[in-house]
């Protein structure tokens, strides 16, 4: 049975802990593939098939969305990719009381049959845990409700590099905070301190990728919830997306896609002046602090920063035992562990019913957890 462990800042005991002794408490204990057979919403559609239907990738973050988003959709011949704008529009910027399905799908056009949509943000917010994950929920029954038809796409990433790249990414957004003030400054406030509501931050949660699986799960099958590993696209690229297409149906030249990596992530030099440089302008994360605001100085310094990170005269780019110091790696490690034993169950379930999966062209037999095959860490270690 799955049963993942707790935050460690919702531990009393933990609380009084510095970062370098952090406290993981044991919570309730919860088990997914049951809750997948008794959610009362739960979409039984009979025998699937992977090519029919809309397509709605949802994330995660910092799992090569971008490059989806960019080169892969709207190359494919067969299919209509809709634009983050108009997902957003459909699927987020109205509030959870006020969501319509009809009005939704009006939104999103004609011939939602064929239709792609790819939106991170439909997992939930990066930086703000999914709104303690109640976006992520509630947005999971809005694409039931609106496309109860539709096939749902999932990248997960080991827990301990996605965390490192979010915290990154954290940085070119404006922040300033090191990578534990990031990861556990929430601790500093009182139980009672009405930040904690009024300006949600990063949760340990939101990585815990099993949870919200199942409940995708719960509300369309398993059979039409899709989840595949980061780390296996980076490996082998145009083997995974060949097999993905396949899976799926899509038409698409895979000789015309533009494979270069998005999102290089940048050397500890390039790091510490973005820190500085971001002292001077309040954009665009709430979680940080700032000397003064200079109008046009976001904008300008990010520029900045992509030449300077493309050029490669900074130093190597920093992997995530850069980032993560080896005790904080540990624990956020273990306290994963739950969620990596049950993403090997599942994934290990759908290989075995698809016809057709993407695989890498090296791979260890049966289920295996987040350790990366040499060419993926390789890979991944050369930027988050």
């Amino acid at each position: 049975m799955y049963q993942p462990t707790g935050d460690p800042r919702a531990d009393p005991a933990s609380a009084a802990m510095t970062d370098d002794r952090m406290g993981f408490a044991p919570a309730h204990r919860f088990d997914p593939i049951a809750a997948s057979h008794v959610h009362p919403c739960r979409h039984k559609s009979g025998l699937n098939n992977a090519a029919t239907g809309p397509i709605v990738h949802v994330g995660y973050h910092k799992t090569g969305t971008t490059w989806f988003q960019e080169s892969f959709y709207p190359a494919v011949r067969n299919r209509t990719y809709r634009s983050r704008l108009a997902a957003r529009a459909a699927l987020l910027d109205v509030g959870a009381l006020h969501f319509d399905p009809a009005a939704a799908r009006a939104a999103l056009g004609d011939d939602l049959e064929r239709m792609v949509l790819c939106e991170e943000n439909l997992s939930g917010g990066l930086h703000n845990g999914g709104l303690a994950g109640n976006l992520s929920k509630d947005v999971a029954c809005r694409i039931r409700a609106a496309l109860p038809g539709a096939q749902i796409v999932i990248f997960v990433r080991d827990p301990c590099s996605a965390i490192a790249s979010a915290y990154l990414q954290y940085l070119k957004g404006g922040g300033t905070y090191s990578v534990r003030r990031y990861l556990f400054g929430r601790k500093r406030l009182s139980p009672a301190a009405p930040e904690r509501d009024e300006a949600p931050g990063f949760r340990l949660e939101h990585f815990d990728y099993a949870r919200l699986i199942a409940h995708y799960d719960a509300l369309f099958g398993e059979e039409r919830v899709h989840v595949f590993r980061y780390e296996d696209f980076r490996a082998d690229r145009r083997g995974f997306v060949a097999a993905y297409a396949a899976r799926f149906g899509l038409e698409v030249d895979l000789d015309r896609l533009d494979w270069s990596v998005r999102n290089p992530s940048p050397s500890r030099l390039l790091v510490a002046l973005l820190r500085a440089a971001n002292m001077f302008t309040r954009r665009a994360v709430a979680d940080k602090s700032w000397l003064m605001h200079v109008p046009g100085w976001y904008k300008l310094s990010r520029q900045l920063l992509r030449r300077a990170n493309a050029c490669g005269r900074f130093g190597r780019p920093l992997g995530t035992h850069d980032i993560l110091d080896e005790a904080t790696h540990a624990r956020l490690a273990e306290y994963y562990r739950p969620c990596s034993r049950a993403l090997d169950a599942r994934i290990a379930r759908q290989a075995a019913t698809a016809s057709a999966v993407p695989q890498p062209l090296r791979r260890s037999s049966g289920p295996r957890s987040f350790a990366l095959l040499p060419l993926a860490r390789e890979s991944l270690e050369r930027g988050l």
